[in-house]
């Protein structure tokens, strides 16, 4: 039945998407990013590089992180495939699945695995500037999600500019949390966050 459905998720995504124009700074095949950020509770570390062309598809592998002051871990990577749902210059929209895998402190320690889709948005304000706004979702049914977890919900937003060269300045608020069976929600952020992004190429 998982099976099933994964095959489902991932048929669905590679269906409903088709080539965009990209618009961020990570729009030129090739191009690569790594980004820190740190919160009051949690540092985040990402990997964003070029993903292999799919029936002439664009999009991004990005891979990400996380861990918090009490010790708890979440490690992620997407295959983010460009589409053209929103036809508004300057945006970038992209969708594509999501494997993570964490470590909870909940109750008792908690392993949990989960696949899910993800959405992310990209808006340039201020081209010159590098000023940028973003936002991302994503989300795990129960049926891919394994371990003693129900669901994952995942939100952020923010903005970045650039400062110099290749170094943008991020910043901006995520929350994210695991549902959790026979146990209270687990959740992992619920904070702003600041850091940089260093562009690789």
């Amino acid at each position: 039945m998982k099976i099933r459905c994964l095959t489902l998720v991932i048929g669905c995504v590679l269906l409903c998407t088709r080539l965009a124009e990209a618009q961020t700074p990570l729009a030129q095949p090739g191009e690569r990013a790594i980004d820190a950020t740190v919160g009051n509770d949690v540092l985040q570390l990402r990997y964003l590089g070029a993903a292999p062309p799919l029936s002439g598809v664009g999009g991004n592998l990005d891979f990400g992180a996380l861990l918090t002051e009490s010790r708890e871990f979440d490690a992620t990577a997407a295959w983010m495939f460009d589409t053209d749902f929103l036809p508004v210059p300057r945006l970038r929209f992209q969708v594509g699945p999501r494997v993570d895998l964490a470590w909870l402190a909940a109750g008792s320690k908690t392993n949990v695995f989960s696949l899910g889709i993800t959405a992310s948005a990209r808006y340039e304000l201020i081209q010159r500037l590098g000023l940028s706004a973003f936002g991302s979702a994503a989300y795990s049914p129960g049926v891919l999600t394994f371990g003693s977890a129900h669901n994952l919900y995942d939100f952020t937003a923010g903005a970045e500019i650039k400062l110099a060269g290749r170094l943008y300045a991020l910043g901006g608020y995520r929350w994210f949390k695991f549902t959790l069976v026979n146990q209270p929600d687990e959740r992992l952020v619920n904070e702003v966050f600041a850091g940089v992004r260093w562009q690789l190429e």
